[in-house]
């Protein structure tokens, strides 16, 4: 009996490991990925959720005691969250979207009225701006950007019930333009922008209650047109677009939360399940960041105002990660070299001191598969490491690659030709020519001091001390003849 125990143990520790490790196969035995992250500060549901230039903000929604105009802001490249300026208007189920580095609230419930108000906030100055109202005001709407232009779609109002309304809005010249109405009224829907086209999906209709039904409007051409239903009918979802693929979270089935995540690829007009939420959640948000989707708070009927953040990381998003990596030095910098990954759109390199954490990118968007080196200092050992980056998604790190130029006993003669002054000659070794190279290449991307300072130890008669201070915007050229002493 105990032999059984120990195998039964045994085979529960192995079934722990694997959920603890929230990697897990997909129908087609591919691997899709998700992890926990911090938690979101404020407790709130039915709040907006934006993305800007890889920051994740969180506006408004119902704390459980008041309608709120918290904003908080996510950075996932330190797992921290960071209170900002709060929104204008307290509102929930409103429709929230980011077109040219700018965050738009737009709709919304106040806790007295259905509201038309637009709010526009900007990342860089933490600032908010009123902006024209939407003609038509509601809630649970969906807003999506696309061709640079705002498309206020669906929601519902007490006077009006659910609608298929769709409004237009261009930031450009702050004004609102009616649009073909969607085929199928609803609200508490999801939606995606895919290549300029819009996909609603899901929702409510006031007919067909809790619907899969999903429509694809073509802005240019101003048409809807039917697309496959997706495969769970659900309402309160979080939708998302990653390289193209439409990705739908949790949402309410009619009886509660669900766990369910679909992709649908609009190419060939197909619905794929994927690997499941690890917790039920309706009214839940999604944002995408370096191919990974955020998904944030929600609900079920039991626990409402979930602050819970998990990342999710699709097969299919990910980048191969470069191989054979080699560094290879010669007397003033060093050679990358690595082998090509199919489909990578460019290459980020990055580089180290330290063995155990090279995370400063010294180059991006390169294009082919050699790189060099040009600011390094000799006698110290370099780590670098190399990514793929495909679709705006990132590899992750290639083998690990290092070498360092050796420390010469040369000297050199030093020629520096100057704007409107006298060209100056130092002889040096090549030890301090290589310390002002490197000052003059970090002076030509904008860092270190603005002049360089060269000591002159002969002929000093009676000074105490004799300096050159060579300004970078004087320099014309750089003459350097190195010599064996």
């Amino acid at each position: 009996m105990k032999k059984y125990r120990r195998i039964l143990s045994l085979i529960l520790l192995v079934a722990l490991m694997i959920v603890n490790s929230l990697t897990v196969l997909g129908t087609e035995g591919e691997l899709d990925k998700w992890t926990v992250k911090a938690s979101m500060p404020t407790p709130r549901d039915s709040f907006g959720v934006a993305e800007v230039n890889g920051k994740i903000y969180a506006i408004g929604g119902y704390s459980g005691t008041e309608f709120t105009t918290i904003v908080e802001e996510y950075d996932p490249a330190t797992d921290l969250w960071t209170t900002k300026a709060n929104m204008p208007t307290p509102r929930i189920e409103l429709g929230e979207v980011e077109v040219n580095g700018k965050i738009y609230a737009i709709g919304g419930y106040s806790g007295t009225e259905f509201i038309a108000k637009v709010e526009e906030y900007d990342p860089t100055t933490d600032t908010w701006t009123t902006k024209a109202n939407m003609p038509t005001p509601r809630n649970r709407l969906e807003v999506v950007g696309a061709n640079g232009k705002i498309y206020a779609i669906g929601g519902r109002t007490l006077t009006n019930g659910t609608m298929a309304t769709v409004e237009e809005y261009d930031p450009a010249t702050d004004t609102w333009t009616t649009k073909a109405n969607m085929p199928t009224k609803r609200s508490a829907f999801g939606i995606a922008e895919v290549g300029g086209k819009i996909y609603a999906i899901g929702g409510y209709n006031p007919t067909n209650a809790i619907i899969a039904t999903v429509e694809e409007y073509d802005s240019v051409t101003d048409k809807w047109t039917t697309k496959a239903s997706m495969p769970t009918k659900r309402q309160d979802l979080g939708v998302e677009e990653v390289n193209g693929k439409i990705y739908a979270f949790g949402g309410f089935s009619g009886i509660d939360g669900i766990t369910t995540v679909e992709e649908y690829d609009p190419v060939t007009d197909t619905w794929t399940a994927k690997v499941n939420m690890t917790a039920p959640r309706f009214k839940l948000k999604a944002a995408e960041v370096g191919g990974g989707i955020y998904v944030i708070g929600g609900e079920t009927l039991a626990n409402r105002m979930q602050t819970i953040v998990e990342v999710f990381m699709s097969s299919s998003t990910e980048v191969v990660s470069p191989t054979n990596l080699t560094a290879t030095s010669n007397s003033n910098s060093i050679v990358l070299n690595w082998d090509t990954v199919t489909d990578a759109y460019s290459y980020t390199i990055l580089r180290s001191t330290d063995s155990g954490t090279i995370d400063t990118v010294i180059a991006s968007d390169i294009t082919g598969t050699t790189y060099t080196d040009t600011n390094v200092t000799p006698g110290v050992t370099c780590y670098y490491v190399v990514r793929a980056v495909k679709n705006g998604v990132e590899s992750a790190n290639s083998n690990v690659a290092s070498t360092m130029i050796e420390i010469s006993n040369n000297r050199a003669l030093l020629l520096i030709k100057l704007l409107g002054e006298n060209d100056k000659e130092y002889d040096l070794p090549m030890s301090d020519v290589d310390t002002f190279m490197s000052w003059y290449f970090d002076r030509g991307v904008g860092q270190g001091p603005a002049y360089y300072t060269f000591t002159k130890d002969y002929n000093a008669g009676p000074y105490i001390s004799r300096e050159d201070y060579i300004s970078y915007d004087k320099i014309i050229c750089i003459e350097v003849n190195e010599y064996i002493k």
